[in-house]
């Protein structure tokens, strides 16, 4: 399975990009396996006997200040609705979803099941369980993934609902992480990391492990994907598109407020690869990646932005270019920063971490890093000064920071600085401040400049 779905992406991605471009990231790829060898671990008896007691104090009625000893933002224990949108799932498939469900280790859910193939075997399924939380509709139309999913989060009566597919399914603290963390944030939106594993469910591969929220990386890709759990009150109010289906989790998110998203970095979602699942071979929703650039064109025209959104040279990533430029587009944004490389093209400098720490330092330019994040615009703690732009308004900030005017580098070249440690240690401080006053700080790896030594 995976050879042939590697061979698939190897020449999907040597269509679009080149010969030279394809054996960097097929090196990149198997460096990777080497080097990070993955296997999902299973919380252990003695973390589901924790989490079962947690629930269950919970359900009699005890506070979440009181189960989890800090304040909480939620005085109660939510419901979770499960919206699962089927047609004719693999039997095997199906009943591993459902069981996933009901072995959860927090119970208060409802799993709600709208069908809309032809074979019974879902319906079946769900007779067998006799479980009252399980909710099985068959729909008289086929409305897609957007009107199928809708039609169930209508009959959903929980505090908040989440997705998922019918040949998915969950890990067994997935619902207790995502509650813990709505009582203890209040959050409208949570999301978590996700695998894959193969049509058997017992192996697990290419782990997602996300950043916290990063508004620029979403505009870049749907990082979110799975698993996300929403505010029922909120999805109720902006349903899921049509016209964007395919992507319309992505078009969901880019909708909904940025103010109260939470991620839980715990991978709780298995995304079942098969030979029709995007997770296998991602040419088979090329329609998905579409919507998604359609979604994100309509995301900033209704926002009064105008932008080029285009295909990055990654399925599904988007590069979006603004008019005339980011910092007349978005008042948030403060400073751009690009990637610095050595005279072999290696990364040197450019996005770093609070303590300066180069992302993606020794990755040469034609490789993409885990997720294809090393190519990937996002927002970032601090950028190199060697290769960065700022918006006119932080000139006198530059100026009492570094000691000296701000000039533009020119393109290609990084700026001629010096004392490259201090340098660094200045970017962060002018990072930290401009962040501290509201900005956001954008890395973005086309911005390119080669330093001298």
């Amino acid at each position: 399975m995976t050879v042939i779905s590697d061979l698939r992406k190897t020449l999907s991605y040597a269509k679009r990009n080149g010969l030279k471009e394809t054996l960097y990231a097929a090196k990149e790829r198997l460096r990777q396996r080497r080097s990070l060898a993955y296997s999902y671990a299973a919380p252990d008896e003695g973390t589901i006997r924790i989490q079962q007691s947690d629930y269950e104090r919970l359900d009699a009625g005890e506070t979440p200040d009181a189960v989890f000893r800090c304040p909480c933002k939620m005085l109660y224990a939510p419901v979770i609705s499960i919206l699962v949108p089927a047609y004719d799932p693999k039997r095997e498939y199906f009943e591993r979803l459902v069981r996933s469900v009901l072995e959860q280790t927090y119970g208060r859910f409802e799993l709600i099941i709208v069908d809309v193939g032809k074979k019974k075997d879902a319906e079946e399924v769900v007779l067998a369980c006799k479980d009252p939380r399980i909710h099985y509709y068959r729909l008289t139309s086929n409305e897609g993934i957007s009107g199928n999913t809708n039609a169930a989060a209508a009959y959903a009566e929980g505090d908040y609902v989440t997705f998922l597919d019918h040949d998915d399914w969950l890990t067994r603290d997935a619902l207790y992480e995502v509650a813990q963390a709505i009582m203890k944030t209040g959050a409208e939106l949570v999301y978590t990391d996700e695998d894959k594993c193969d049509e058997t469910g017992r192996f697990f591969f290419e782990p997602n492990i996300k950043p916290d929220f990063n508004l620029d990386y979403l505009y870049s890709n749907n990082y979110i994907c799975h698993l996300l759990v929403m505010k029922r009150e909120l999805f109720l109010a902006l349903k899921l598109r049509p016209q964007f289906d395919g992507a319309q989790d992505y078009d969901l998110v880019l909708r909904a407020p940025k103010s109260e998203i939470y991620h839980v970095p715990k991978v709780l979602y298995h995304w079942r690869s098969h030979s029709d699942s995007t997770a296998q071979n991602p040419e088979n929703k090329n329609y998905a990646y579409d919507a998604g650039r359609r979604a994100l064109e309509e995301y900033f025209a209704a926002a009064g932005i105008r932008v080029t959104v285009e295909d990055a040279k990654h399925m599904g990533f988007y590069r979006v270019s603004y008019e005339p430029d980011i910092f007349t587009a978005r008042r948030e944004v403060g400073a751009v920063g690009g990637r610095i490389l050595d005279r072999k093209h290696r990364i040197i400098g450019g996005m770093m971490d609070i303590h300066g720490n180069v992302a993606y330092e020794g990755l040469h330019e034609l490789e993409s890093g885990p997720q294809h994040r090393a190519d990937t615009i996002q927002d970032a703690p601090a950028v190199d000064a060697r290769c960065m732009k700022i918006r006119e308004e932080l000139y006198s900030l530059y100026r009492e920071v570094f000691g000296f005017e701000y000039k533009e580098p020119d393109p290609g070249t990084a700026a001629i600085l010096p004392d490259t440690d201090m340098i660094v240690d200045k970017s962060l401080q002018f990072c930290a401040q401009a962040r501290q006053m509201g900005y956001l700080i954008v890395w973005d790896p086309e911005m390119t400049g080669m330093a001298d030594a």
